[in-house]
């Protein structure tokens, strides 16, 4: 019987320290992504624009092309803080248990919200880059969707196992 509590003990260390790397090297690339100068950053979007609007219009129009550079613009602040969120509040699920997971996910989304902000807010500092709260809106709207799917997959997961017994 202490062969398998201990056993546990070492697989939750595990868990717990692999899921806090992970979300360091999340954040990590979030900041290397948000800290990239102007032109570099609107380079490679342009470029993948171009791409996909060839593929979806016959002969694109500038104006084409930057409408779909916006939506790639978009969908990468949404995508890549919903990732975020999901896994921030994966982190802190592992980390709190019982009723404090109530405190821990209100604690990633705060975390998420700060990061959501002061990824915007320093690149003003940054050659080309500058603020904008609708971006700041964007991140945080992402981290926001991550949490709650990941909420939402802890209740559901809960009911699945009491059903199921």
């Amino acid at each position: 019987m202490k062969q398998g509590k201990h056993t546990n003990l070492w697989l939750e260390i595990i868990v717990i320290a692999a899921s806090i790397m992970g979300l360091m090297l999340l954040l990590y690339f979030v900041m290397i992504v948000s800290f990239q100068n102007g032109a570099q950053s609107t380079n490679v979007t342009m470029r993948v624009a171009e791409q996909i609007a060839v593929s979806i219009f016959d002969n694109p129009t500038q104006e084409q092309t930057e409408a779909v550079s916006l939506m790639i613009r978009y969908g990468a602040h949404i995508g890549l803080f919903f990732i975020v969120g999901l896994v921030m509040a994966f982190v802190s699920m592992v980390l709190f248990r019982r009723y404090f997971r109530i405190i821990g996910v209100l604690g990633a989304g705060f975390v998420c919200y700060v990061l959501a902000y002061y990824t915007e807010y320093y690149k003003q500092y940054i050659d080309g880059r500058h603020f904008q709260m609708s971006d700041v809106a964007l991140n945080w709207y992402g981290s926001l969707a991550g949490i709650i799917c990941m909420v939402g997959s802890y209740f559901l997961n809960r009911l699945l196992v009491k059903l199921s017994s």
